[in-house]
């Protein structure tokens, strides 16, 4: 079963690069462009992973987290938070699911291992 990753992302630059990158790697992938619309993709879309950016139009990432937390349908989906203010990492030390953080501008290379890990599919 191919792997499904939810690209919450508002630059269209980095959303192109991510889907070019993981759909390579095999994953299917959706995206979202705003805070507002990110829960209703994940009930929809059921994502393994999502890759969420901190600033976003609508909801920040922050928010969207805390509502993943009160969701039981959503609590258990791992998070890879997405930055270019490295200190904005300790708004989600409060939450499991989220198990990394990436600052902008990141390497791919050390996105995709860390993708890999959080989705379980590390060698």
């Amino acid at each position: 079963m191919q792997k499904r990753i939810l690209i919450v992302e508002d630059e269209i630059s980095i959303i192109e690069l991510l889907m070019l990158v993981l759909s390579r790697e095999g994953y299917e992938i959706a995206v979202c462009q705003t805070g507002r619309d990110a829960i209703a993709q994940m009930k929809e879309f059921h994502p393994h992973l999502v890759i969420l950016d901190v600033m976003l139009p609508g909801l920040d990432g922050a928010s969207i987290v805390k509502i993943m937390s009160e969701d039981e349908n959503l609590i258990n989906i791992p998070v890879l938070v997405t930055s270019a203010l490295v200190e904005s990492q300790k708004m989600f030390t409060m939450f499991p699911q989220v198990k990394g953080f990436c600052s902008k501008p990141f390497a791919l290379t050390d996105l995709v291992a860390k993708v890999k890990k959080y989705i379980g599919d590390e060698a």
